[in-house]
This record gives structure tokens, sequence and C-alpha cells, in this order.
């Protein structure tokens, strides 16, 4: 049996490459089940095949957009944004958004007057 000692780098080792990844990790595009959100959309209209199927386009369309654009993104707007598609069940037409929304409104910022 090996001494805690002799183990130590390794755990180190582990922690370190665990610690190195999650940033990693935290540029990737969210994975939402459109599949899932897309047939709650169709079943607020009675189930309609047109629905769904129109669904799954915005989707994919909102989806194939943020890709390219995604890890370049703010953190903060996309954590935020995030947040908020996974409100609904997880939406990237409706992470596309927010996305635009927050940086339209980092863009310009109004103030008060009396």
């Amino acid at each position: 049996m090996r001494r805690v000692s002799e183990r130590w780098p390794g755990v180190l080792f582990a922690a370190a490459a665990t610690l190195c990844a999650a940033p990693a990790l935290a540029a990737d595009l969210p994975r939402y089940q459109v599949e899932d959100y897309c047939t709650q959309v169709s079943d607020v209209s009675g189930g309609s095949r047109m629905i769904y199927n129109s669904c799954i386009d915005m989707e994919q369309t909102a989806y194939d957009h943020l890709r390219g654009d995604w890890s370049g993104l703010p953190a903060q707007a996309r954590r935020y944004c995030d947040e908020v598609a996974r409100v609904t069940g997880g939406s990237y037409s409706i992470l596309q958004g927010c996305i635009e929304m927050e940086l339209g409104a980092g863009s310009s910022t109004p103030s008060f007057r009396y």
C-alpha cells in the first residue's frame, strides 16, 4: 500500500488538469434538448407538426449562428443568456436573442434626465 505522500503528486496533477479544463468547457456552446423544447412549443398549439418543424429550423439556424461566435462573446453575457434560455427549457433562438440584446445594451448606456 502506497503512502499518502507518494500519491500526492498524482492527486495534484489530476486537480490541476481538471481546473485547466474548466475554462475551456465554459467557452463551449451549451447543449440544449432541442427536440424536447420544440415538442413543448408544438404542444401549446395542439401538437402541430408544422410548428414543431418550424421550431427545429429556427433552433438550428440560431445554433449555427452562435456556434461560430460563442467563444468570442463576453463571458458574462454567455452565462446570463444561458440562464435565460434555460428558463424556457433550453432554446438557441432565445439564447441568440438575449446575446444580441446584451451586446446592444452594452454599446449604449442611457443616462437619466430630470
